[in-house]
């Protein structure tokens, strides 16, 4: 596990010998490339994973005409070897957290899509429903172009959940890239009984992520 949390601190920002067909839900139109971690390609985000851990979701935004009924599909993910189930997350006192939410979610395919469990992330109970939720809220009411969503993990000391060893990420933060080509950035500490978020600046995000967001 050190050197996942060593890959997601010392991660750069570079481009892809070749066109990605995830390209289209990146910053700037392109990949952002984490050494040896895996891009998954889903109908409208994209996520990078590493070992166990979801490192961030991005997704592009999408005109939605109608609200689709959600429908609870949690499952392994069948693009990831020994992928993360819905199993690890029993009796563990987290909450399987959505990165890309279920609400963005445009048609049944969509939202089948942000269950598999690469889209998740253990958040405590407080975080999840209180105020990861407002600020997905918040976001869908913004004039957005891309939505990334990611994980900050600690580099010791850390807890893992289920058989699979899903780490608990210390910090969940968001970054919206607005039409008018500024950009927003969200952190939320993942601690028991935390309900807020907090601004920060895209700077400061990304001294603590070590991945290049702008």
């Amino acid at each position: 596990m050190k050197r996942l949390l060593t890959v997601l601190f010392f991660a750069l920002f570079a481009g892809s010998a070749y066109a990605s067909p995830c390209d289209q839900f990146f910053p700037n139109g392109k990949e952002i490339v984490i050494p040896e971690a895996q891009v998954i390609c889903h109908s409208f985000y994209a996520t990078v994973f590493y070992r166990g851990a979801n490192v961030f979701s991005t997704e592009a935004t999408q005109t939605k005409n109608t609200k689709t009924p959600r429908i609870d599909a949690f499952r392994a993910d069948p693009a990831v070897v020994n992928s993360p189930t819905p199993d690890d997350y029993t009796n563990s006192g987290f909450d399987r957290g959505h990165m890309v939410p279920a609400a963005n979610a445009s048609n049944p395919t969509q939202m089948s899509d942000t269950f598999f469990m690469t889209n998740m992330t253990p958040q405590y109970p407080s975080v999840n429903r209180v105020a990861w939720k407002l600020l997905e809220e918040s976001v869908r009411k913004m004039d957005t172009t891309i939505v990334l969503t990611g994980a900050i993990y600690k580099k010791e000391d850390y807890t893992v959940i289920g058989a699979h060893k899903v780490p608990v990420p210390a910090i969940l933060y968001k970054v919206v890239y607005l039409k008018d080509g500024t950009i927003k950035a969200f952190e939320a500490d993942n601690v028991k009984d935390n309900k807020t978020t907090k601004s920060v600046t895209i700077e400061e995000l990304e001294k603590q992520t070590g991945i290049i967001l702008h």
